[in-house]
């Protein structure tokens, strides 16, 4: 558009955009990055708008050893819950309570025979505990009717469970609540109030600095272990950060799940040039294990290009797999 089109089309674009409250910057002539302009309301609908993007991504099975974020936005906003798709509340119940101490299995959300997630807890003296969940994302006006939780007592008496857990968004009839009542604690009402609550305990019992999820040892093995082709764990990748610089950022992946992996951060040395431009490869020798720490470990999330090839996103950074060679970089500004 700059340069291009001229300074007319450039001129209404910005019109166009300033009467929407928003303003923009241009980085390469290709790349907007738009900000609200002095509208304390809008700017927090804004935030909250691509935050709740981010949180819906999140709600995917292997995400939640590593994201309390998702725990902490439905714990502070509990009426989000109605926007989620039924598959995704439960996805999203089954990490609470795994990250409450649980082991949990969750059902295909399909065929499921009214048990959408299994409980088991280890108690010390009667042996593992199983409890067999129910959940229902309904609007507020939908309320539970008394066959729904009859039909879930009744698993637990086929399955010879410890006790059912029903879980809603909506409301439980009289009816309903007088029948929980009269099964001797075998069976409990849960409503959104109870699950903001669990996952606010979910939000804390999650380590927040990641690097002490890894061992110094198991960063050394990696640092001198060169694995398989299959295997992530110690591979490399690299990054470009800055506007009017090129600076490299290179990152080795400590953990990985189906979703997502723990990167850290790798000092870099130069292989030619000087203070200001040159070549750079990543230091994997003894100063990289200082980078065991929170300031270097952080979180990326798997991303595919169309060719299948693998990057990651994280710490605001695109990383791509490291090919090995030096890479260039520019401090001059």
């Amino acid at each position: 558009m700059y340069g291009y089109y001229g300074d007319e089309l450039r001129d209404e674009f910005e019109e166009l955009i300033q009467n929407t409250g928003f303003y923009f910057e241009n980085h390469g002539g290709g790349v907007f990055t738009f900000w609200v302009d002095s509208n304390e309301e809008l700017e927090e609908a804004y935030r909250d708008y691509f935050e709740w993007q981010w949180i819906c991504d999140l709600v995917k099975p292997d995400f939640s050893d590593l994201y309390e974020e998702v725990y902490a936005w439905f714990c502070k906003h509990p009426d989000a819950l109605y926007n989620l798709e039924p598959r995704q509340f439960e996805i999203l119940l089954d990490g609470i309570f795994r990250n409450n101490g649980y082991k949990t299995q969750l059902g295909s959300g399909q065929a499921d025979g009214g048990v959408d997630i299994r409980l088991y807890l280890t108690n010390e003296v009667i042996g593992e505990v199983v409890t067999l969940v129910q959940a229902k994302r309904y609007a507020a006006r939908n309320s539970i009717k008394l066959e729904a939780v009859q039909a879930l007592s009744a698993n637990v008496e086929d399955e010879r469970a410890n006790k059912g857990l029903f879980v809603t968004t909506s409301r439980y009839l009289p009816c309903v609540q007088k029948f929980a009542a009269r099964q001797n604690r075998r069976l409990q009402l849960a409503t959104s109030e109870d699950v903001r609550l669990w996952s606010s305990d979910a939000a804390e019992r999650i380590i927040r600095d990641k690097s002490c999820l890894i061992k110094p040892d198991y960063v050394r093995t990696l640092l001198n272990t060169t694995n398989s082709p299959d295997v992530l764990e110690g591979k490399i990748f690299h990054a470009n950060t800055g506007y009017t610089m090129t600076i490299n950022s290179f990152a080795m992946v400590l953990r990985e799940s189906k979703g997502a992996a723990l990167l850290m951060k790798l000092p870099t040395t130069k292989v030619s040039g000087d203070s200001f431009q040159g070549l750079q490869v990543p230091d994997v020798g003894s100063a990289a294990l200082k980078n065991l720490s929170a300031e270097h470990v952080f979180r990326a999330k798997k991303k595919y290009h169309n060719n299948g090839e693998l990057y990651f996103w994280g710490n605001r950074n695109l990383y791509s797999f490291w090919n090995g060679t030096p890479q260039a970089y520019d401090y001059l500004d």
